[in-house]
């Protein structure tokens, strides 16, 4: 066997650090979830009706991505900001009470093994005129804010999660995102 010397060794190591280092931060660059949303932007949630729409939508502001990975529009979308997470998800029941749903929601957590501590939830209503609860919650050390509202044929389900910091910075795009939210069907 030969001896390649320092080229052959530099040549080597060049290669090997590609593999390494390069083809993954190419591939990251390829990849890229995370897709900028134009301010104004509605996004829809739940299963698609005849033309398309979907039964629970948003209007989100600027600032905000549509995080792709976390996302699936017949269930859930999730929009990120500057460490901050918002989640709309789509609840498929009739005639429930926002009670209903968040007791609905947290038995959901304590099935699937996650540990939730919440505050008593408070009267909200969207600028539709759904009426909803919303509340803080603890997974994990994590502090968090969730949303529930009950429209007369689909339910919706908000979590917002983050750095406080981040959530700080981001109170009044959240408070606007999760009052704009309108259920198909429900007149004002």
């Amino acid at each position: 066997m030969a001896r390649m010397g320092w080229p052959g060794s530099i040549a080597i190591l060049l290669i090997l650090g590609f593999l390494a280092i390069g083809l993954p931060l190419a591939n990251a660059g390829l990849v890229d979830d995370v897709v900028p949303l134009k301010a104004g932007t509605v996004v829809q949630v739940g299963q698609e009706f005849d033309g398309g729409r979907r039964p629970v939508s948003m209007l989100v502001p600027g600032g905000w991505s549509l995080d792709e990975g976390a996302s699936s529009l017949s269930e859930a979308v999730t929009l990120v900001s500057g460490g901050a997470t918002v989640q709309l998800g789509v609840i498929d029941v009739r005639a429930a009470t926002p009670q209903q749903l968040w007791t609905g929601q947290h038995l959901i957590f304590k099935a699937q093994g996650v540990p939730v501590v919440t505050e008593e939830p408070t009267p909200i209503t969207t600028e539709q005129g759904v009426p909803g609860l919303a509340g803080m919650i603890t997974m994990d050390d994590h502090i968090g804010t969730q949303a529930v509202f009950a429209a007369p044929d689909q339910g919706a389900s908000v979590l917002v999660a983050g750095a406080p910091g981040a959530i700080a910075s981001h109170t009044d795009d959240i408070s606007q995102m999760i009052s704009s939210i309108q259920f198909a069907g429900v007149k004002q």
